[in-house]
C-alpha cells in the first residue's frame, strides 16, 4: 500500500454571472496514509492541462507522487496518452482499472462520496475561487480527521 495511489476526477456545479458552469476536479489519493491532494481544477480538461498536472505530480522535489509505484485509475479519456507517458517516464506504472469496477478504487471513490455529502451539498459555490476554498478547506479537514 505504501507504493500505491489512486486517482479520479469528479464535477461539480458552480454558478458564475454567466449562469451555471462545470469544473472537472482532479484528485490524488495515497492508499496506505489517505492523504488526498488535489491536483487541479479546471473548465476544460485539456490534454495539455493534463500532461502539466503529470508533470507536477511526479516533480522529483515536491510532486505528490513521487515515491509511488502505481497509480490506479479509470479508462476515462482524459487520461490521456501523454499524461500516462510522464507517468511512465517517471517511473510510475499507470493501472487502468477494468470497466465499471469502482471497488477496485474504493478509496478514491469514498473520498468523492465524503466530500459531496459532507461539503459540497450544502454549500452555494459562486466562481471557482469558492471551489478552490471550499476543496482544500475540506482536504485540510480530512487529513486530519483521518
Amino acid at each position: 500500500m505504501a507504493v500505491l495511489a489512486g486517482t479520479d476526477f469528479f464535477t461539480v456545479e458552480v454558478l458564475t454571472w454567466r449562469g451555471l458552469a462545470t469544473y472537472y476536479v482532479l484528485f490524488f489519493i495515497h492508499l496506505e496514509s489517505l492523504r488526498v491532494t488535489l491536483a487541479g481544477l479546471t473548465k476544460h480538461p485539456t490534454s495539455e492541462w493534463m500532461l502539466q498536472i503529470a508533470r507536477n505530480a511526479t516533480d522529483e522535489s515536491s510532486g505528490f507522487l513521487r515515491g509511488q509505484r502505481y497509480l490506479l485509475h479509470d479508462h476515462d479519456t482524459k487520461f490521456c496518452a501523454a499524461f500516462l507517458d510522464v507517468l511512465r517516464s517517471s517511473g510510475i506504472r499507470p493501472l487502468a482499472l477494468p470497466p465499471k469496477s469502482p471497488n477496485l478504487n474504493a478509496f478514491a471513490e469514498r473520498w468523492v462520496c465524503s466530500i459531496r455529502r459532507e461539503c459540497l451539498s450544502k454549500l452555494i459555490l459562486f466562481g471557482e475561487a469558492s471551489l478552490r476554498l471550499a476543496l482544500n478547506e475540506y482536504i485540510a479537514h480530512h487529513k486530519y480527521a483521518s
